[in-house]
């Protein structure tokens, strides 16, 4: 079989619905690894069984609440930063299904801004999946679709989790959403490194397919790349990278072994800031901040993993905590208040 790869980007057409008109200062596009979010339920073909009631780690239905709900808390107080309308947008990583997910966006603390989702099971045997987070009154999604990683020499004997592609309409105009979760670094000598270059080499070719179609496009690619910034595998997409600078002064998201990684970016594309050939179409989004979000309850305030990001258990025992990763967000600014979606 050649190496070689064709991606067919064509999307299936989804009914627009209306958005209700807002006028926002601050946009917020962000990314979080959500670290195993599970339900309780013994899903049928996913390996959940850590999972469950019966489990060792004795995952009820009062443990799940309390990670939803802390999930939900950094959801809702990322979104007021700068006086922001909640997120617009947030790429999810280690989402176990739909019914996760309804919980997730019903949790008192955000259900004001009656988030929705987009989400579709992947292949990974531990069920753990992307998915897009959306405002409605922010965004307008218009298609979307997953596109596998499995093939016969990378994942011949072990699926990953899909690639998500969306489609949809911010600040009213036109951009492609592409959510991540790229192969962990376990593995024997380079073979996890090979995954993850072929992960790129997917995302790659769909942004090359999109450009293709579209010169003027643009493009967001998010995620949990378990790479670097300065990793070949993230600089081989030739993106803006705005988080580069924050990982050359030693900022991360995920902490190992008392050294940080900053595996969770948002990438834009080269012409994101550029006025296409239409004079009224010129991009609202201007001036964007990139930042790693972590407040006091998402920290781990004492002992060996003290500043390290509070996760919901340490091996079975149950910390209370939200994730091992801290989610990261780009901070734009409109370039003028007054044009509503």
């Amino acid at each position: 079989m050649k190496n070689s790869i064709i991606i067919n980007v064509t999307i299936f057409l989804i009914t627009p619905f209306l958005s209700s008109k807002v006028y926002a200062q601050k946009i917020i596009i962000s990314f979080y690894n959500c670290e195993n979010f599970y339900d309780t339920i013994n899903q049928a073909n996913v390996i959940d069984e850590d999972f469950l009631p019966t489990s060792e780690k004795k995952y009820t239905k009062d443990l799940y609440t309390t990670k939803s709900k802390n999930l939900a808390a950094a959801i809702y107080n990322l979104g007021r930063l700068e006086n922001a309308n909640g997120i617009a947008l947030m790429g999810l990583a280690e989402i176990e299904n739909k019914i996760v997910l309804n919980q997730l966006i019903n949790e008192n603390s955000i259900k004001k801004y009656h988030y929705k989702f987009i989400h579709f099971d992947s292949k990974d045997p531990r069920g753990v999946d992307v998915a897009l987070l959306y405002n409605p009154a922010l965004f307008i999604p218009y298609q979307y679709k997953p596109f596998s990683l499995t093939d016969e020499k990378h994942f011949n004997h072990t699926a990953t989790r899909d690639i998500l592609l969306v489609k949809g309409l911010l600040m009213n105009k036109w951009i492609y959403i592409l959510v991540n979760h790229w192969p962990s670094r376990r593995g024997v000598g380079n073979s996890s490194v090979k995954k993850r270059f072929w992960a790129s080499t997917v995302c790659k070719k769909i942004m090359d397919s999109l450009e293709k179609m579209d010169p003027d496009t643009r493009i967001i690619v998010m995620g949990d790349f378990n790479d670097n910034p300065n990793n070949r595998s993230i600089k081989m997409l030739k993106m803006n990278n705005p988080f580069m600078k924050l990982y050359k002064k030693g900022i991360g998201s995920i902490a190992f072994n008392d050294s940080w990684n900053l595996f969770d970016q948002i990438l834009i594309s080269s012409n994101w800031m550029s006025n296409t050939k239409l004079t009224n179409n010129k991009f609202d989004l201007i001036n964007y901040k990139p930042i790693v979000y972590k407040e006091n309850g998402m920290l781990e305030w004492s002992g060996k993993y003290r500043g390290y990001p509070k996760r919901t258990f340490n091996g079975n025992k149950f910390r209370g905590g939200y994730s091992d990763h801290f989610p990261v967000a780009l901070i734009f600014t409109t370039n003028s208040a007054q044009n509503p979606l």
